[in-house]
């Protein structure tokens, strides 16, 4: 029984550090410049630039990055056209850009660009930890909401809409309710 609960106890503490990395609501967000899978060209983002901004860690493979694509599709068209930009960073999948299968991405029809986090090193400055996981950036480039797009990979079993009701708060000029959830998915694989 103490060995169950001692291996308990273990993951419990697990669990808190690595929820612990992530970049803190409140903390400024840090800026990066990669290559667009798309075009083959660099994007930077900038926080503090004016925009409210949504920063997507995702990959090609994983199956709950795969579920929420979609949405996260559908969220940023209908965002984008109330002025909030969105950013996808791939920090798994091995990627040559630009991107061999160019044809694949154009279908996938991402209204943002399709960045490449070759080194990983983007996920570890926000201390992303699955794909996807969400930060959104206000426009002084400050972290205010962290965490998953959905509290449920299936859409008819989602309770909770994370980034949408986040989203709405800041376009409301309100503080964000619920600012912190527990981003859920496939585990980044992050590079040596």
């Amino acid at each position: 029984m103490m060995k169950k609960l001692f291996a308990i106890a273990c993951l419990l503490t697990f669990a808190a550090v690595a929820y612990a990395d992530e970049l803190a609501v409140g903390a400024k967000a840090p800026g990066f410049t990669l290559v667009d899978a798309k075009t083959g060209q660099n994007v930077s983002f900038k926080p503090g630039d004016g925009k409210l901004s949504v920063v997507v860690f995702t990959c090609n493979g994983c199956p709950y990055a795969k579920a929420f694509e979609p949405r996260i599709v559908e969220l940023a068209k209908q965002y984008q056209a109330k002025g909030v930009a969105f950013y996808a960073l791939n920090p798994n999948d091995e990627i040559k850009f630009p991107v061999e299968t160019l044809g694949e991405m154009k279908t996938r029809s991402y209204p943002f660009p399709y960045l490449k986090d070759a080194d990983s090193a983007i996920a570890h400055a926000y201390g992303a930890r699955v794909t996807p996981h969400i930060f959104v950036v206000d426009k002084t480039g400050t972290v205010r909401y962290r965490g998953y797009v959905d509290d449920s990979a299936k859409p008819e079993e989602r309770k909770t809409t994370g980034l949408t009701n986040a989203l709405d708060d800041l376009l409301a000029n309100r503080e964000v309710a619920n600012s912190n959830t527990r981003a859920f998915g496939c585990s980044i694989k992050f590079k040596s």
